[in-house]
């Protein structure tokens, strides 16, 4: 049988090594899957008064969603810190911040990481905070008084009548999100190509000393 001396001279039989090797590799392929599925837990607390919320947040609006794009698979299981959904908004009135009349804010992949489920063709009164995703935008998620403005009356009485958005404008158009593989997932498929290439090595390496 062919063998594989080590450096203090011991000899281990070559496809026990290569076992080895691919089930260190299929470990860590199983161990990264976990990672990237693993939701970050979200903790909020109770949001404060519309006020006071918003002297907080950097951003606060009324808009329908007439858009809404993933970085990620939302029928999947696993994201990334670096996922995120791309929201459009039109806007009717705005009471804080750079806010255009077309906008696009982010909210981090729901399921734990704190992001919020916006909804096409619905109307909301968003309080956002500057976006750390660096797309000079806004990202908004639960822990605010964001809700759908049907259900947001006591907000609007606090608020006041607020401004109209400057017409004609547009905010700074998404990322093609849906084009790209993710890092993460570029890393996935390299492991799992190491995988089966070192498992092919050990299968025939095997075949080769069985006919021996």
């Amino acid at each position: 049988m062919p063998t594989l001396a080590t450096r203090h001279g011991y000899k281990q039989p070559l496809r026990s090594t290569l076992g080895v090797a691919s089930f260190a590799l299929l470990l860590g392929f199983l161990w990264f899957l976990a990672a990237a599925g693993q939701a970050l837990a979200c903790s909020c607390v109770e949001p404060d008064s519309p006020t006071e919320e918003l002297a907080k947040f950097d951003a606060v609006f009324v808009g329908t969603v007439f858009s809404v794009q993933h970085s990620y698979d939302p029928e999947g299981t696993s994201v990334t810190p670096d996922d995120r959904t791309t929201i459009g908004f039109e806007v009717s009135t705005v009471w804080k911040g750079t806010v255009h009349e077309t906008m696009y804010i982010t909210t981090p992949p729901t399921g734990g990481s704190c992001g919020y489920t916006f909804v096409a063709g619905e109307e909301y009164i968003v309080y956002a905070y500057e976006s750390h995703y660096g797309d000079d935008s806004y990202t908004a998620s639960i822990c605010s008084r964001t809700a759908l403005l049907s259900a947001a009356q006591a907000d609007l009485d606090a608020l006041g009548e607020g401004q109209a958005p400057q017409a004609g404008t547009k905010g700074p158009a998404p990322e093609d999100t849906q084009s790209s593989l993710n890092a993460g997932w570029v890393f996935a498929l390299v492991l799992a190509a190491a995988i089966l290439i070192v498992g092919a090595g050990g299968f025939v390496a095997y075949a080769r000393t069985g006919r021996g």
